[in-house]
């Protein structure tokens, strides 16, 4: 075989060599912009869909707050003579489970909110002057809508209990989730940093802060009684 041949043989072999390189280069460089791409597109979605759930829960949570002060104003007195519920915060609706009520809801939610009251001017004298807050018919015509996907349902609190090991004091609603995705806690704790320390409360619950553990809770205060826990719990409002 000639020296010449093999002097061919061996640039050929070098320049085939050399593309391949330039190839297995040009394949990394790919793989790791299309990884980039899909991270940076991953998070963006991310936090596309966390600001959009804060804004559907802040929306939902001033439909109830809203319908709340107005049953307050419409009916100032409440219905303190007829309640004998401690710690009862007249003149805000009952709990929709309390007692006082003939057939008392088997739960607490938004939903059941129940206004005390037949007038401005004179509280409600029994079970039968109470109207529901939301569903559209009787003394208020307003509809709650439905709560955000991977949420549960709004609850309401007028007391003074402890709820998982925290003892709270006053009038709120709050809403919890038990779902592992990302942008439920980003998007509560978005509201909580937006809004004043008194007003709303994000817990990412243990099962001893007054949240459930393994559940978020995003609480909304409407009053926040002295009795609120200032220790392992929010602090009251000043």
């Amino acid at each position: 075989m000639s020296k010449v041949f093999l002097n061919k043989f061996s640039k050929a072999s070098l320049q085939k060599g050399g593309a391949l390189i330039y190839i297995l280069i040009a394949v990394a460089l790919l793989a790791a912009l299309t990884s980039t791409m899909i991270g940076d597109g991953g998070q963006s979605s991310r936090t596309q869909n966390s600001f959009r759930l804060g804004q559907e829960l802040n929306s939902q949570s001033r439909v109830i707050r809203s319908a709340i002060q107005d049953c307050v104003l419409r009916f100032t007195k409440g219905d303190a003579a007829d309640i004998a519920e401690a710690d009862y915060n007249n003149p805000y609706p009952l709990n929709p489970s309390s007692t006082e009520f003939t057939s008392p809801a088997a739960d607490d939610k938004v939903s059941r909110l129940q206004c005390p009251g037949t007038s401005a001017t004179s509280g409600a004298t029994g079970n039968d002057d109470y109207h529901d807050l939301f569903g559209g018919s009787g003394e208020f015509a307003g509809y709650l809508p439905p709560k955000p996907d991977l949420m549960d349902d709004w609850t309401y609190f007028n007391g003074d209990a402890t709820v998982h090991g925290v003892r709270l004091d006053g009038v709120y609603f709050q809403i919890t989730s038990d779902k592992s995705d990302p942008q439920i806690g980003e998007s509560m704790d978005r509201i909580d940093n937006l809004m004043a320390s008194c007003e709303v409360d994000y817990i990412d619950g243990t099962g001893s802060n007054s949240c459930e553990n393994g559940t978020k809770c995003l609480r909304y205060w409407i009053i926040r009684g002295a009795n609120t826990a200032a220790t392992g719990g929010p602090n009251p409002c000043p």
